[in-house]
């Protein structure tokens, strides 16, 4: 359902009205027999179903879609067991230890408020109340104390289990990278289950490494490659490029600036070069030693990156002289260029001015980017390479 339908207020109210020994309902126009056993569940796909403040009152709301949070949360309990389950047991009987000693305090205090309630005569003169009284206060200052001390060991457990976070966000969001697949293709579609699979097999690695940070690191490592391979083997050839590109740009966004892969999708093509005689204007201002049916793009890069377009220094033929002629152009840049503009904004000018090699650049930038995890597909022939945008 979508929503809650007025017509079974009545019911979720529990309404009831006794007839004989039985229970009856008004559901609508008609009256219905109610057993007590009955339970009614409503389900929707909607995550944020729009229930009255009527109904929410009367209900029970439980989302079961995967958020980010939640999934990191399980990966590192998952970690957790695999790599520290003394950890895990150690902090499980501190809990345990604590709820004993909070439920001993509150029967104290139960206590002591019995034992007064009950007292008879002066309180002063009652020695064995007073004895009761000071026993009771030894008693609840040693499980205060106890509770302390609980307190100070899970702080530490947990600075402990915190040390494996950073492993747990890495795969909650790989996790959410593949499955943003969907909106390219109703296959590919890839489970929770399955992820969590990839993720315990990647913790089996058997490594000796000197640290935690260490091991943290090769584990992050082993699941990238682990998952990335695990997605490319269900991907069309001409997909393939395009996921690794999506790949990098979810586990790495510190690698893209504000509307680069916007502009390299398409998604923005800005008004100004939609305009004839703005554009007029810009190609008059392209070097000469770009190619004419190149210009257009070249005005779109100086329109969209204008910064990004000063620090090219285009109108420099010489400078710009090896990589225009060469056959291998993503590998020469000029030197002095390279050291002042990202591999992505290379990308970019690749995009505008040579896109004949736009597709090994594509390789090399994914392969700079994400290492050794993509090198076994790098000899597969991708005849077609689409590039999609995933809003």
């Amino acid at each position: 359902m979508d929503g809650v339908e007025p017509v079974l207020y009545p019911l979720l109210r529990r309404d009831l009205i006794a007839q004989g020994p039985r229970y009856v309902v008004q559901i609508g126009d008609k009256v219905v027999d109610y057993n007590e056993e009955f339970r009614l569940f409503l389900a929707t796909r909607n995550p944020n179903p729009l229930i009255p403040p009527d109904a929410a009152s009367m209900v029970t709301k439980v989302n079961f879609t995967t958020t980010r949070a939640g999934l990191q949360g399980q990966l590192l309990a998952l970690t957790i067991q695999q790599e520290k389950p003394d950890l895990e047991t150690e902090k499980t009987r501190l809990l345990q230890q604590e709820e004993d000693m909070k439920i001993q305090l509150a029967k104290l205090e139960e206590s002591l408020l019995e034992t007064l309630a009950t007292a008879q005569g002066n309180i002063l003169e009652n020695k064995e109340l007073i004895e009761s009284l000071n026993q009771t206060k030894s008693s609840s200052a040693l499980i205060q104390e106890s509770l302390s001390e609980s307190h100070h060991l899970q702080a530490s457990l947990d600075q402990e289990r915190d040390a494996y976070l950073p492993l747990a966000e890495s795969a909650s969001k790989m996790y959410f990278v593949i499955t943003d697949l969907s909106k390219i293709n109703n296959m590919y579609r890839f489970s929770l289950a399955a992820f969590l699979r990839i993720f315990q097999r990647a913790l089996q690695t058997k490594e000796e490494s000197r640290s935690t940070e260490a091991r943290i690191s090769s584990l992050a490592a082993h699941l990238k490659s682990t998952v990335y391979e695990y997605v490319c083997r269900s991907l069309f050839k001409c997909d393939q490029l395009m996921f690794a590109l999506h790949f990098v740009r979810g586990m790495h966004p510190e690698l893209f600036q504000e509307n680069e892969w916007d502009a390299f999708t398409g998604l923005i093509v800005g008004d100004m070069v939609r305009k004839e005689d703005s554009q007029k204007a810009l190609r008059e201002q392209i070097p000469s030693w770009i190619d004419q049916e190149r210009q257009a793009a070249v005005a779109l890069l100086k329109s969209a990156f204008p910064m990004l377009y000063q620090t090219l220094n285009l109108n420099e033929a010489d400078l710009w002289l090896t990589f225009s002629s060469s056959s291998t152009c993503e590998q020469d840049f000029p030197p002095s260029i390279t050291k002042k503009i990202s591999p992505f904004q290379q990308l970019l000018v690749l995009q505008a001015i040579r896109p004949d090699r736009l597709q090994s650049a594509m390789i090399l930038f994914v392969s700079q980017a994400l290492g050794e995890c993509v090198g076994w597909w790098r000899s597969f022939s991708v005849v077609y390479i689409y590039i999609y945008s995933f809003s």
